[in-house]
């Protein structure tokens, strides 16, 4: 791999283009809240992939806001409420609104919320996103391993 252009100008990889380039995609088919209600919803769709769907208590009042369902890709759309950068929300299931449960402290002074990839409310299946409105922290356990969405192992 060249560190430099044909200008002398240092070549710095786009984590998001090796995230494309990628020959395999990660999509999460199945989601869950702790009491078993799917957060998969085709309302949204990212790439064909209907989105995760989750409810959040901002400032502004309660709306959704969908997630995309594929690994790596951190989008996140407020479909019904407006929400202000730095604001940090209270994320529910939008079925039951039971409050999806704290998975770990975010380095930006968030909460990393889980979401269940089973049925079974397992920590140590589960993909975890900040609750602080533009902080793109995200995590993935899977068989009690984890990994963080550019997908570098953390443990």
């Amino acid at each position: 791999m060249k560190i430099f252009d044909h200008k002398g100008m240092m070549i710095i990889p786009n984590p998001d283009q090796e995230i494309a380039s990628a020959k395999e995609v990660i999509v999460v088919k199945n989601l869950f809240c702790p009491a078993g209600h799917s957060l998969i919803n085709p309302r949204a769709s990212f790439n064909g992939h209907p989105g995760i769907l989750v409810q959040v208590q901002a400032r502004a009042g309660r709306g959704l806001v969908a997630l995309s369902p594929i690994y790596g890709e951190k989008v996140r759309v407020a479909l019904d409420v407006d929400l202000q950068p730095g604001e940090v929300v209270s994320v529910r299931c939008p079925t039951c609104e039971v409050e999806l449960p704290v998975h770990s402290p975010c380095s930006c002074g968030g909460q990393i919320i889980a979401m269940f990839l089973t049925t079974q409310a397992n920590f140590g299946d589960s993909i975890g996103v900040c609750n602080r409105i533009d902080c793109a922290n995200a995590t993935l356990m899977e068989a009690g391993r984890l990994l963080s969405i550019a997908g570098e192992e953390l443990g």
